[in-house]
């Protein structure tokens, strides 16, 4: 992650879930318990959330099983304290500091390994799917959530209108230009194709993919 996006993410960490739902209409929790079901039914499965942020995730994860060892890892410790905050009670998760191009974890020492809304940020998508191909025990899951670049116009127009009304009561000033810089770099947007070739090239397998409301977000999944 460049400097400036660690900024950006620093300056926002106390609104970032207000943001999170002012960018998608009110569907990004609606997303994410999508990705977490994909999850669901194993015994025991220890879960790593790649740039887990202020925790959406791996909450959800380790409140829905509870029999679950959930690992949230960001490289922002702004962001890891708001998630350590909510999720005060809950034994069966804990989070990390680290960058996901070069995790400081065991290889084959995960279940599952999810990700949401981050892949735009990593500097080196391969290398940061390398990594996640790396922790995955044999067998492991990959589910990676993100924004669909391009696949609906008049839906992504509406919602960038939305985004711009929506942001006003909470942002102002330098935040704000930030926000809308940031709504703006298409580096946040990834291209489907592009990532399904990548994990190929990484050894995963059984690469599928579901398009969310409208094509505007997927969800793909893979095997180690």
């Amino acid at each position: 992650m460049e400097d400036g996006e660690r900024n950006f993410f620093t300056d926002v960490a106390n609104n970032y879930d207000k943001l999170s739902k002012s960018l998608t209409a009110g569907l990004d929790n609606i997303w994410r318990r999508q990705a977490v079901e994909l999850a669901n039914g194993m015994e025991r499965a220890k879960v790593l959330d790649v740039a887990t942020g202020t925790g959406n995730i791996a909450v959800m994860m380790a409140k829905r099983n509870r029999n679950y060892s959930v690992v949230g890892i960001d490289t922002n410790d702004d962001m890891l304290t708001i998630a350590r905050a909510k999720s005060r009670g809950l034994k069966n998760v804990k989070y990390l500091h680290g960058d996901v191009e070069s995790l400081k974890l065991k290889a084959n020492s995960f279940d599952v390994v999810v990700s949401a809304f981050s892949l735009g940020v990593f500097e080196d998508l391969p290398r940061a799917i390398g990594e996640m191909h790396r922790v995955l025990k044999p067998g492991g899951k990959l589910i990676l959530l993100d924004i669909n670049k391009g696949r609906n116009k008049l839906f992504m127009s509406l919602l960038g209108a939305y985004q711009m009304f929506s942001l006003t009561p909470t942002f102002t000033g330098d935040i704000r230009r930030e926000v809308e810089a940031y709504i703006h770099n298409k580096r946040i947007k990834i291209d489907e194709r592009m990532l399904k070739e990548v994990l190929e090239e990484r050894g995963f397998r059984e690469v599928s993919s579901k398009e969310l409301s409208f094509k505007a977000v997927f969800i793909v999944t893979c095997v180690k």
